[in-house]
């Protein structure tokens, strides 16, 4: 009796915890943010430039940068591209157009939606800290801005959609936050337009259902600007589907909720009209704001958006589907174990998914909707409204995975951009995860034992089925074996309702699967603290027009010259820069080479320039000496021996400094 009575307390101590954390969450969520942003924590990969130079200024702000974990190879559009990229900003003075990467001026509202002094900014919160603080709290503020608003974001939504399921939420949360799908791609482009997909569900619900006319109103704006956002994220192969599943989501919510907007049939007709001409007049104050921002882009953007669009990668890439199999619909296997040991296939990236239990709904639906509406209650009606949309959202993205759409389909639908269904698959069936385990919760008469224990073991066994040579190449099967047998305990715990157990296995898995995949760090020590680095940027500091080169076997390098504050015609191009082509290529003759979203590999050489494609966003570029005195280039940053071909090329050089295997050299043509 006396161990029941502690068992009591402590579950009655651990529900006052959990009513304490929903209820101050946002001031928890800003205090965390402040801190993290005081200490310039940030996730970033750029250590991998340690391992590159590995000579310090200052070997005590060296050690001060890691704290926990390390750089992952793999992440290189972030450490190589992306962070650089924002980087270059506080020397382009944060100007819509930049020439640090191109001859022909950038548009880095185009160029991974960079800090930026325009109107735009106002829909890009998470640029703000670059503005105000440069890059070394900038990137904390970038990094732990998205990091908290992915984790609040997803709290919130599924907030709303199990109406103050406070448990629930938080496993939703970490189904979400600590996916591996959403860590490994965590900055630049996948993550933050589900951020913002989920940023606007929860803004748009409240903006309706708040009872605070005040709070209604400032919510109205930040919608508005927030909209934008998602737009101009610009990455339709996520943002088609994520903003599909939050839509379809919001507009059910709304309706099973209607009495909290005061549209309902017990309401006088004037009392009706009254309101549902505020709810219009909200959504077209948001809608206007929006579409006014994006007009103003439009037609201040509509010549460089030609050029991204007209790119042969990706402004031409065509998906129709008919790219995945049964076991697409399964988490993927090697997710559990990705931030232990690298993938045998493609890379951890590409096969990371989000961690859910699909399928099983997906086959528990029917009997669990026949209940619902045998039941036949206002809220059982409004339940089954908002999971029959949520199932046929799913049974579509299966059918284009699996089956295809015609091209006429995929074009008219906008699916024809989206090339990564699976991505957008996992995100809406964690949302019909947790709808199906609150419903669920909701009517524990609806399923006996047996039935839920037929339904797991079935659930597991074509789990079973799903294991592949591959997948046995990365893991024995025991191992795996052992993954499917944990997920399966944790979501029949969950259908047993073992709220407490199902909730401690879930976010266990989860941060054992994403809470490790990108480090924890302070400062930006490997890209600023180097003497090389030094030499940049006081060599472009003196002398601000000429262009650098950076030769190298891979583009790892790339961009980090312009990350210090050079002018690079190496450097990653969000779309081409036919100006600097031109000059290489004056009859076009390999335009299908660079006529895209293009990193770039070069070697010096004293035979012809040419050039051709390592891979769809890559190019090889092999350059005469003399073509870059052409470009205007004056600085070479370069792993490879090139004073041979100086001489024979008639062009005179001088070291400015070697370090770890590179040398930076200024060159001009002899006299």
């Amino acid at each position: 009796m006396n161990a029941i009575t502690k068992l009591n307390t402590a579950r009655k101590k651990t529900d006052k915890i959990l009513t304490k954390l929903v209820k101050y969450r946002w001031i928890i969520a800003l205090i965390i943010f402040v801190l993290c942003v005081a200490f310039k924590l940030h996730g970033s990969s750029i250590g991998i430039y340690d391992g590159i130079f590995p000579t310090h200024i200052s070997e005590a702000d060296a050690q001060k940068y890691h704290i926990l974990g390390g750089p992952q190879i793999i992440r290189g559009d972030e450490f190589v591209v992306h962070t650089p990229t924002y980087f270059s900003q506080y020397y382009n003075g944060f100007n819509k157009y930049s020439q640090q990467m191109s001859m022909h001026p950038t548009n880095m509202v185009l160029d991974y939606y960079a800090p930026v002094k325009d109107i735009t900014l106002l829909c890009k919160p998470f640029n703000w800290g670059y503005i105000l603080f440069g890059n070394e709290r900038g990137l904390s503020f970038y990094w732990c801005g998205q990091m908290i608003m992915l984790f609040m974001a997803a709290f919130e939504m599924f907030y709303i959609l199990t109406k103050k399921n406070k448990l629930l939420s938080f496993v939703g949360m970490f189904m979400v936050g600590f996916s591996p799908a959403m860590q490994w791609w965590m900055i630049p482009h996948m993550p933050i337009v589900f951020i913002y997909a989920m940023t606007l569900f929860d803004l748009g619900y409240y903006m309706l259902t708040s009872q605070s006319k005040v709070k209604q109103w400032i919510l109205t704006v930040i919608t508005g600007f927030i909209a934008a956002g998602f737009a101009l994220s610009i990455f339709p192969s996520c943002q088609i589907v994520a903003g599909l599943a939050v839509a379809v989501l919001l507009i059910t919510c709304l309706i099973r909720d209607r009495k909290d907007i005061g549209i309902y049939t017990e309401l006088e007709k004037e009392e009706i009209k009254k309101n549902t001409i505020n709810m219009i007049i909200k959504i077209a104050v948001a809608g206007f704001i929006a579409i006014a921002i994006l007009i103003y882009f439009l037609l201040t953007s509509r010549e460089d958006f030609k050029l991204l669009t007209g790119t042969t990668y990706p402004g031409k890439r065509v998906s129709l589907g008919q790219y995945s199999t049964i076991s697409d619909l399964f988490t993927g296997l090697r997710s559990l174990t990705l931030s232990y040991r690298e993938s045998n296939v493609l890379n951890n990236s590409e096969v990371a998914t989000f961690i859910h239990f699909t399928p099983l709904f997906l086959c528990l639906f029917p009997s669990l909707a026949r209940r619902l509406r045998k039941e036949n209650t206002e809220d059982t009606k409004m339940d089954l409204l908002i999971g029959k949309s949520l199932f046929l959202l799913l049974l579509l993205e299966i059918v284009f995975m699996g089956i295809g759409f015609t091209p006429r389909l995929a074009k008219i639908t906008l699916f024809s951009y989206i090339n990564r269904m699976q991505m957008g698959y996992g995100f809406t069936g964690v949302i019909f995860n947790v709808w199906s385990i609150n419903t669920i919760w909701k009517h524990k008469e609806y399923y006996k034992k047996w039935q839920l224990i037929l339904a797991t073991l079935l659930f597991a066994f074509v789990y079973e089925m799903t294991i592949t040579v591959e997948l046995r190449g990365y893991l024995k099967e025991r191992y795996l074996l052992v993954e499917i047998i944990g997920l399966s305990v944790i979501v029949f715990m969950a259908m047993m309702r073992y709220r407490k157990l199902f909730a401690a296995g879930m976010c266990s898995v989860m941060i054992i699967a994403g809470a490790f995949v990108n480090p924890i760090c302070s400062g930006i020590s490997p890209i600023a603290n180097h003497p090389i680095s030094k030499v940049i940027r006081e060599t472009s500091e003196k002398d601000p027009e000429h262009y650098w080169v950076t030769a190298d076997a891979t583009y790892i390098t790339s961009n980090f010259v312009m990350a210090n504050g050079a002018k690079s015609l190496s450097s990653t191009n969000f779309y081409p820069d036919f100006d600097k082509w031109k000059i290489l290529d004056p009859k076009g003759k390999n335009e299908d080479v660079y006529n895209r979203y293009a990193n770039m590999v070069v070697e010096i050489t004293d035979k012809r320039t040419k050039m051709h494609n390592i891979s769809p966003d890559a190019i090889s570029l092999r350059i005469n000496a003399n073509d870059l005195l052409k470009l205007k280039v004056k600085y070479i940053m370069t792993s490879q021996k090139v004073e041979k071909i100086f001489k024979k090329e008639n062009i005179t050089y001088k070291k400015l400094i070697t370090q770890d295997g590179y040398t930076i050299y200024e060159i001009s043509k002899k006299k």
